[in-house]
């Protein structure tokens, strides 16, 4: 099954040494790569249907990518064709700015979404999550994007009766947001102290043997630039 990574910190940084680890963990997912970060407002967005531990531009990638919010992706198809549009983070741009998100896991009945690329249940769940954040944010009773996302989450599960495995990082430059509802496959948070500040790393491996938290299930995560924010009370 796929597996995420995320990186958040209070100055701009690079993951150059955990996530060649990722990839070396997340070796049995070879169908796709992808390493997501921020350059302002503009998301930048490398990605492969290859390996990522044995294809070299990963790690060339790796090496460019630079900023206060990344995220990335190793992807075992369950849903969709092994091809490059199929591969996350998925990227659309909305209100002045880029968005990202990265999805494991797999919601029965979900595709097919008209802002699109390619044909996984992951990328309409996102360009789904992203009409419900707008529909909320331009609606007189709520405002700002935590409780927009928020009621898009619920949204999503009131809307699909089939098996929905929901892991979820998503991103706008400035915030990080993650989601946890897959049983199997937690998403565990790292926080680190750097010489700039704090820095937090998510992923669905513990990647070394420091103190990764299990982040709780259910419940929505914002991250703040390094920084926890909030988190909410269970959502389902």
């Amino acid at each position: 099954m796929c597996d995420l990574f995320g990186l958040s910190c209070n100055e701009i940084d690079r993951a150059t040494q955990s996530l060649p680890i990722f990839s070396e963990l997340g070796s049995r997912n070879p169908h796709g790569w992808g390493i997501g970060w921020f350059d302002k407002n503009e998301a930048i967005v490398h990605r492969a249907p290859t390996r990522a531990d044995l294809d070299r531009r990963f790690f060339e990638t790796i090496d460019m990518a630079s900023s206060n919010n990344l995220i990335s992706h190793v992807r075992w198809a369950t849903h969709g064709e092994k091809c490059e549009c199929n591969c996350h983070p998925f990227k659309r741009h909305h209100n002045g700015r880029d968005w990202l998100l990265a999805h494991n896991g797999w919601v029965d009945g979900a595709g097919g979404h008209p802002n699109a690329e390619g044909n996984t249940d992951s990328e309409s769940i996102f360009n789904e999550l992203i009409d419900y954040l707008i529909e909320y944010q331009n609606s007189n009773s709520i405002k700002g994007r935590y409780p927009a996302i928020k009621k898009a989450i619920r949204k999503i599960f009131n809307s699909y009766m089939g098996t929905i495995n929901l892991n979820i990082i998503l991103s706008d430059g400035n915030m990080m947001y993650v989601f946890n509802h897959y049983q199997r496959k937690p998403i565990y948070m790292l926080r680190r102290s750097k010489l700039y500040g704090n820095a937090i790393l998510l992923s669905t491996q513990k990647l070394n043997d420091e103190n990764w938290e299990k982040i709780p299930s259910d419940r929505l995560l914002a991250i703040n630039n390094g920084e926890i924010e909030v988190i909410s009370d269970k959502l389902i």
